[in-house]
This record gives C-alpha cells, structure tokens and sequence, in this order.
C-alpha cells in the first residue's frame, strides 16, 4: 500500500567502523547555525550529528527552496563484522503537520459532498472532484518534493559509507 505522508527506511551495511561512519558524516554535513549557505564542493548535508546517530538534511542548489525536503534520521550500529546504518527520511515536522490537516480537511470535504450527494443533491459532484483535484495536487507536491531529494541523498549515503 502507498503512504499518504512519504517516508523512507532503509539499511546500508558497511564493512567500515561506527567511529568511521561517524566521522565520514561529520566530514560531509555543515553544522546547522543560522542561515544555509550554499558552498559548491562543500558538504553534502546540514545538520548536526552524534556519537551513534545524527539527522541532517540535504543542502539544496543555490536558489532552490523544498518545503518538502526529507529529515533524514541515522541511527549508526554495529552488526556481527559490519556496521548498519539504519535511514528514516522524514517529512518535517512542520510539513507533516500540514499534510495530515490538509489531508483531514480534503478527506472531510470528499465526504460531506459524497453525503449530499447520496442523499440527493445533484451537484454535489463537483465537490468531490474537487476533493480529489486538492488531494491530487498536494500529493504530487510532497511526493515530487519529497523522493526527488531523498533519492539522491540516498545515493549520496550509500556512497559515502561504500554500500556491502
């Protein structure tokens, strides 16, 4: 079944160390401090990262704004020989919010007018196009926003921690 809200998990195994890992991810993200500056060559992320884990975002190309960017959340373990580095990309907190709202408002408006259109008012199917056209747009927004980036900052990660 698709998500309503778009997320990701996944796994890379790599033979390097935790220590390793975190330190190839510290080298790639720029602290979060204020405004994102956009540095060609510079790092890959911003954001902030631990001992085991971290959360950055991308750093988008100069001139680009992505509400719907992914939060990507690491959690960084060792596993028998190897080192998972277990990936949740998430929406924003912000953003996710908005979505569930937005969705809830357009779910509720879709069926009051399926409602009255049971219960006999002929027009009433013009709100439920529209319903679906609010509920299309905004999912063709999150999902373009969303996995667009994801994608290639999932490549990035994967080469960054040299994927088993």
């Amino acid at each position: 079944m698709i998500p309503v809200i778009p997320h990701m998990k996944f796994t890379i195994l790599t033979e390097k160390t935790p220590e390793e890992v975190c330190h190839i991810m510290e080298e790639a993200t720029m602290v979060r401090n204020g405004l994102i500056r956009f540095s060609p060559g510079g790092p890959d992320f911003f954001g902030e990262v631990w001992d085991s884990e971290f959360e950055v975002m991308p750093i988008l190309p100069l001139g680009v704004r992505n509400s719907f960017q992914p939060v990507i959340v690491g959690d960084i373990r060792k596993q028998g020989n190897e080192t998972a580095v277990e990936i949740h990309m998430r929406l924003s907190w912000y953003i996710f919010a908005f979505c569930v709202a937005w969705f809830g408002m357009t779910g509720l408006y879709f069926a009051v007018c399926l409602l009255n259109l049971i219960v006999g008012h002929p027009d009433s199917w013009k709100g439920i196009v529209s319903a679906v056209g609010y509920f299309l747009i905004v999912q063709l927004l999150a999902r373009a926003g969303f996995y667009i980036p994801a994608k290639k900052a999932r490549r990035r990660l994967e080469e960054l921690f040299g994927d088993v």
